[in-house]
């Protein structure tokens, strides 16, 4: 995914608060799949003012994003939460910045991490982030307006608005973040016992098979389809079964026309 982290850092929020924030920001990092062809990262800071930290394209492993994190510093009053999602519409979640083109299909994702009531409208411009394909999570700290924090956030609102009592315990989100942007994948090597093909699904998976073989009755081994004998072809006269498929063949006396499925009698030479 493209994942942009906006974190209040305005003076409410306390020096060492401050550092566990950047903290929960590691961790999350150590979670992702990191990389260029992976999981992107992007960091906006704000109070009331706003700065980005890294684009998307500014760090594609792990050690280098978690020191540039390590030495974000606080900007210090103010609480302009609107400004710095419309700064992350115009900065952070753009092709110029290492967004991924629509046409690939990759999740775009922001969190916002604050403790205070935005000094600024929310509602708007969250409202055009999400109409540009963008899944807002908001994460409240303590004095967090929770009503706030729904305003911005998608729905449905239970997956996406988080509150936690302090910062000395935001770190616990991170598994909820994990379960919420990784799930399972039922089809990594060793998950499952497909002989053949396995097709993930949201909660489990499901085995198939290659064309020219049926999957058996224990849902899982697959069997050589004859499709000559067992009359599942569309040859006129004579079926002929291969290793994945079938070919068509005619009686003597008669030549296999060009749709390669029916016959037509062969004139004699003498005729």
């Amino acid at each position: 995914m493209d994942l942009v982290f906006i974190i209040d850092s305005s003076r409410s929020v306390r020096p060492q608060e401050f550092e566990k924030v950047k903290i929960f920001l590691s961790d999350m990092i150590d979670t992702l799949d990191i990389g260029e062809r992976a999981t992107r990262v992007a960091v906006v800071n704000y109070a009331s003012t706003v700065k980005t930290e890294f684009v998307l394209k500014t760090y594609f492993n792990k050690p280098e994003m978690k020191k540039a994190i390590s030495l974000i510093k606080p900007l210090s009053t103010g609480t302009m939460t609107g400004l710095a999602i419309q700064t992350a519409l115009d900065e952070a979640f753009t092709e110029e910045s290492g967004a991924r083109h629509i046409s690939f299909n990759i999740p775009k994702v922001a969190i916002i991490v604050t403790d205070g009531r935005p000094q600024d409208r929310v509602q708007d411009v969250a409202a055009k982030a999400q109409a540009a394909g963008i899944e807002i999570y908001a994460v409240g700290v303590d004095r967090a307006d929770i009503q706030s924090l729904k305003l911005m956030a998608s729905d449905p609102l239970d997956d996406h608005v988080f509150y936690v009592e302090t910062y000395g315990v935001i770190e616990k989100l991170t598994l909820k973040f994990k379960e919420s942007f990784c799930g399972v994948d039922f089809c990594a090597p060793g998950r499952h016992d497909c002989e053949h093909i396995c097709k993930a699904a949201a909660t489990t998976y499901h085995c198939s098979c290659h064309e020219g073989y049926i999957l058996n009755l224990d849902k899982k081994t697959c069997s050589r389809v004859d499709v000559c004998a067992l009359g599942l072809h569309d040859c006129e006269q004579i079926c002929v079964a291969s290793a994945t498929s079938y070919q068509c063949k005619c009686r003597d006396g008669y030549s296999l026309n060009p749709d390669k499925k029916t016959c037509s009698r062969k004139i004699s030479a003498l005729q």
